[in-house]
């Protein structure tokens, strides 16, 4: 049984940009893994445009994953900054004092 942690060197940028552009031959597919689907669509032409639309979608979602079972390497560029402020509907919790 395979973990579904597991990352075996698929891109989620590529997979993403392969979809996007290249999405009518079938490239996003073959990419992937699932050649028989990968040639399906190359060879109508991307299901005239319709199955490459919907692949983009679930590709982008992470619906649609490598054929082993493992995950997406997601580029991680470090935590953000978020801007914190207070308004007139922030809660306030009150201190108790011992």
């Amino acid at each position: 049984m395979k973990s579904s942690l597991m990352q075996n060197g698929y891109s989620y940028k590529v997979a993403v940009a392969l979809s996007l552009f290249l999405g009518w031959l079938g490239a996003d597919r073959f990419y992937l893994g699932y050649p028989a689907l990968g040639l399906l669509k190359f060879c109508t032409v991307g299901f005239c445009g319709i199955g490459s639309l919907i692949d983009f979608i679930l590709i982008s979602m992470q619906i649609v994953g490598p054929s082993d079972g493992s995950s997406y390497i997601i580029d991680y560029y470090g935590a953000r900054l978020t801007r914190l402020s207070i308004t007139n509907e922030t809660f306030r919790k009150t201190q108790m004092y011992p």
